[in-house]
């Protein structure tokens, strides 16, 4: 399994725009891997997790060919995950329709404006300039959902519960992920699901977007809940000394650097994505 970074930021990205601190200046000073967008990654180059705002950057600048795609998994319907407005596009020679899955409160406003524009077309208020089909799929808690080769098992987040907001076990063959981003520490059910359910995960990809040891928020996690996290998992046999374990969605809450960030990281034998990195599994 191959998992390309496209975007490893959190909802402002690293410069926000506005920010005048001291890793927001410094990554437009040094660049590389300390600009961070928005938080996406694609499986095999064919099954995207997000569709969030800075989709058009990771096209027109990180490679990103969403023509190839045509699966995407949303964990939740905030602007830095799921951009409406890019969904309803008129390209040009699209061959088959792209579909999103999503919960249904994180799926329901693309639902409205699918049927918003579909009614721009039947009263001719809009001219249908090719056969681009969007189709949505609800997605249901600890329900697995087989999409391509891959099985999809929605877990509870601890993050925007009103629209009921998801992290991912991700199965392929004999290769399990586990997505958590956006997400505080993972709900006592999930971590008995997981449990009783005997996987052992090969990779974890983990939110870290809280300055370590100020955890302000519990929707999101800082290093420290990502090591308790990580030894939950263990405890339970979800994981072990094979486990890679990365973490991602970074903000400049986090007040480090990236090369700050990947020393710190390094304690726990942990990896920090950057946008453009791949993983093989």
């Amino acid at each position: 399994m191959k998992i390309q970074y496209y975007g490893t930021g959190a909802g402002g990205g690293i410069p926000e725009i506005f920010c005048s601190c001291r890793v927001c200046m410094q990554a437009r000073a040094e660049r590389g891997h300390n600009i961070r967008t928005r938080s996406q990654a694609v499986i095999d180059d064919r099954l995207s997790i997000e569709f969030p705002v800075d989709t058009f950057c990771h096209t027109a600048f990180g490679g990103l060919d969403m023509r190839r795609i045509s699966h995407v998994l949303i964990t939740h319907a905030h602007h830095d995950h799921f951009l409406l407005d890019d969904v309803i596009s008129r390209p040009q020679g699209v061959a088959e329709p792209i579909r999103f899955y999503a919960s249904e409160k994180s799926g329901a406003a693309l639902r409205q404006k699918l049927n918003a524009t579909e009614e721009l077309y039947r009263t001719g208020k809009r001219i249908r300039t090719s056969e681009y089909q969007v189709l949505l799929e609800n997605l249901e808690m600890y329900v697995p959902k087989m999409i391509l080769d891959y099985m999809v098992i929605p877990l509870r987040a601890r993050h925007a519960e009103a629209v009921d907001a998801m992290i991912f076990w991700i199965r392929s063959d004999d290769v399990n992920i586990l997505w958590g981003h956006d997400t505080g520490l993972l709900p006592a059910e999930v971590i008995a699901y997981l449990k009783e359910a005997g996987v052992v995960f090969d990779m974890i990809s983990l939110d870290c977007t809280l300055k370590r040891g100020e955890q302000i928020t519990k929707s999101h996690m800082d290093l420290e809940w990502c090591r308790e996290t990580v030894e939950r998992l263990r405890a339970n046999h979800n994981a072990n000394e094979n486990t890679k374990v990365v973490l991602s969605h970074i903000g400049h809450l986090v007040e480090r650097t990236h090369e700050e960030l990947v020393s710190e990281a390094a304690e726990y034998g942990f990896q920090v994505a950057y946008d453009g990195m791949v993983i093989e599994i």
